[in-house]
């Protein structure tokens, strides 16, 4: 059978069981994907479902395609394909045809981040809701938080280990945010997952519909499933019990958005009669970076016995940079590059730079421009979140749904149609008296306390919006989209303003026209909410050109699931990876995950760096290298001993250690040293971080607590 060609014995084994439900343990480079597809394309073959009755769930839209694009070449493309999309995207098109059971229309809007952030700052300035010193973007996270935990407030808010205070806000916000996205008849992200639970639990017989379409599921990546997607597969795959998950628990990352481990590692009591299959040869990496790998993650306890083994090469030891700072560590990256360039004929896509966080890329980015290295940022600011592209996207939004609020605000008076601040707060008042939304406000303008001119403006705005409302049922959507940039007169805007900037955003705007025409050449039966569904789920890897000759940089997150010749990871400093927050290192566990992430995307090579100096809030601090590299056999890593950088690097790295030798001499605390401060008083120091008058020193001021000082302002 052409399915089971070129597959090894264990993966022949796993895409041959069909008598039940399946675990797959697939390590880094062990051909997941190929046992996907070929799994998919046996059942196919074998008849055992129809194509149609097959969902293959992925985490990414790039793997989706990718899914879609190795099936069509099995069968051509005249077959009728499988349900393939992320989680997300598979949810949405359920509620496209069933969310109207809920109370909601089917013409709901999907909100970005950026949107939630926006309708939660509107919600808590509406209800004069006093944060206390809290950051809205942290109540945001914290709802986001708790909607993938599934968790519920109990009757007094308490119960999440905040104070009272917090859990109180959380609470209000929570569910002042959740009536208005419903008012909005919108969604964000976490919603998307949870109203199919709702709907399937209110409605048993659109769960026994779904079950019955959805006959055999496989879901990819499994490690990284959260609560709701844990549910949703259960209950889709309980009836039935045909469903094969696919994962690897050493590369689970994601506990910090809601995924939980144990639902790869307890597979086995969702589904206690499940048969298991481990993938262990690497067909990606070296002997020596599988090594350096598989000693790593070993020191996890909370993980599933493996040991992965390669046939390839033993290839070169992994290199270990040890520089003065972040600016010495960065020219060195980049002169190793262009010697790897030179000596061993690469290209620029050759390299990816990984980091811990998103910050560590702008020293990069100075020594790469310096250094004339071709580079780009995998998670940078993406085509549709620049601001002539978001303004179109909402005027999309409007008239598909004209209760968004959010997107109506945006949009009212842009291009500048005479509907000021004074004209908006008239309008937003009169709808927040009479509960409705802002478009459904413009209707009764004539009772608004406003002058002739203004009314006039917003009723010739109600009347632009109802207009093309109407014309989405009339035009095909690309036809539609090109009428309403002619009518808004977008083009003579920036035209009009003529400098560089606004060329350049009216180029944008000819970009997603382009991007408009091609979504619909590639979808017979493209509409505005299918193309709004697919905007609003890009992620970042979606929109990274793999073809481009240029060094790619990312965190380690953004890596996960890419594999390239040759990896550099810096930044391993303790306290920034393995990385700390608060004082403490929250999951270890996790963070060795990720590092071991990170060596298994190297085909051929590794480069480690760390730095004896890094600045912290503009001062720079002595720090010590991080635990994982004492965890690789000292038999597989050599030390870089090119010590090329750049004078610009040497200066800076100069101009630090004299910072830190000079406040040296000056002060020079340690834990049991007696102080003053003119506030606090007396203290006794119990903690040291750094040298000199730049260190932070942990004090206890007894009535007052622990404080952190910096040095130089005690006596």
């Amino acid at each position: 059978m052409k399915s089971l060609v070129g597959l090894n014995p264990e993966q022949r084994k796993a895409v041959e069981y069909i008598d039940g439900p399946e675990l797959i343990f697939a390590g880094a480079g062990s051909g997941k994907t190929k046992v996907l597809i070929h799994k998919i394309a046996y059942l196919i073959e074998k008849r055992v479902v129809g194509p149609r009755n097959i969902l293959a769930v992925t985490f990414t839209n790039k793997a989706a395609n990718e899914l879609k694009e190795r099936i069509e070449s099995f069968f051509g493309k005249n077959l009728n394909l499988p349900w393939v999309g992320t989680f997300h995207s598979i949810c949405a098109r359920i509620l496209r045809k069933e969310i109207h059971h809920l109370g909601m229309s089917n013409d709901f809007t999907i909100y970005d981040v950026s949107d939630q952030i926006e309708l939660l700052k509107s919600v808590i300035e509406e209800n004069n809701i006093s944060l206390g010193g809290f950051e809205i973007r942290d109540i945001h996270r914290r709802i986001s938080f708790l909607k993938n935990k599934m968790a519920s407030f109990n009757d007094n808010g308490a119960g999440f280990g905040y104070s009272r205070f917090r859990d109180e806000l959380i609470k209000k916000c929570y569910n002042l945010y959740q009536q208005a996205l419903i008012q909005a008849n919108a969604l964000d992200f976490d919603d998307l997952l949870l109203y199919p639970l709702k709907l399937f639990d209110s409605y048993p017989e659109i769960l026994e519909k779904y079950r019955n379409i959805f006959q055999y599921i496989l879901v990819d990546e499994y490690q990284d499933t959260n609560k709701p997607q844990f549910y949703l597969v259960n209950a889709l795959a309980r009836k039935h019990r045909r469903i094969c998950v696919v994962g690897d628990d050493d590369q689970s990352i994601y506990s910090w958005r809601g995924a939980e481990i144990e639902n790869i590692l307890r597979f086995d009591e969702a589904f206690p009669d499940c048969q298991v299959f481990k993938l262990e040869q690497n067909y990606r990496s070296t002997k020596v970076i599988l090594k350096a790998a598989t000693e790593v993650v070993r020191n996890n306890e909370n993980r599933a016995d493996k040991t992965l083994w390669s046939n390839n090469e033993n290839g070169e030891p992994i290199t270990l940079i040890e520089a003065m700072d972040e600016y010495d560590e960065a020219y060195r990256i980049a002169g190793l590059i262009e010697k790897e360039i030179l000596r061993n004929k690469r290209a620029f896509k050759d390299f990816a730079v990984l980091y811990r966080i998103n910050a560590q890329s702008r020293v990069l980015e100075e020594a790469f421009r310096r250094s004339n290295i071709v580079y780009t940022i995998v998670g940078g600011v993406k085509f549709f979140e620049r601001k002539e592209i978001k303004d179109m996207l909402a005027y999309f939004r409007v008239f598909l749904n004209p209760k968004d609020n959010v997107s109506m605000k945006r949009i009212i008076n842009f291009p500048a149609r005479g509907i000021g601040k004074i004209t908006l707060s008239a309008l937003e008042s009169f709808a927040r008296e009479k509960k409705v939304s802002l478009y459904e406000a413009l209707a009764y303008v004539d009772l608004l306390d406003l002058d002739r001119r203004q009314k006039t403006v917003l009723k010739n705005f109600y009347e632009l919006v109802s207009r093309f409302h109407r014309l989405l049922e009339q035009l095909s959507f690309e036809e539609w989209a090109h009428v309403l940039i002619d009518e808004l007169g977008i083009r003579n805007y920036y035209k009009n303003l003529g400098d560089e900037e606004s060329l350049n955003r009216l180029a944008n705007i000819e970009e997603l026209l382009s991007d408009i025409s091609e979504f619909s050449r590639l979808n017979e039966e493209a509409t505005l909410s299918s193309y709004l569904e697919s905007v609003s789920l890009i992620s970042d890897i979606d929109t990274w050109d793999d073809e481009k000759n240029a060094v790619s940089l990312m965190t380690l997150h953004s890596a996960k699931g890419l594999e390239f010749p040759v990896i550099f990871i810096c930044g391993l400093n303790e306290k920034l990876f393995p990385l700390e927050r608060d004082g403490e290192i929250k999951n270890i566990e996790e963070e060795r995950r990720l590092f071991y992430v990170g060596l298994t995307r190297a085909k051929e090579k590794v480069y480690l760096s760390t730095s004896t100096v890094r600045n912290v809030m503009g001062v720079p601090m002595s720090t010590r290298r991080s635990i994982f590299l004492e965890e690789i056999p000292p038999e597989l890593v050599i030390e870089d001993e090119s010590h090329r950088s750049s004078r610009i690097a040497a200066k800076r790295k100069k101009s630090s250690m004299e910072d830190i030798s000079g406040s040296m001499v000056n002060t020079n605390y340690k834990p049991g040293d007696v102080v003053n401060h003119r506030i606090f008083g007396t203290g006794k120091v119990i903690g040291v971080d750094g040298y000199g008058e730049n260190a932070k020193l942990r004090i206890h001021f007894g009535q007052y607590g622990v404080k952190t000082i910096v040095a130089k302002y005690l006596n």
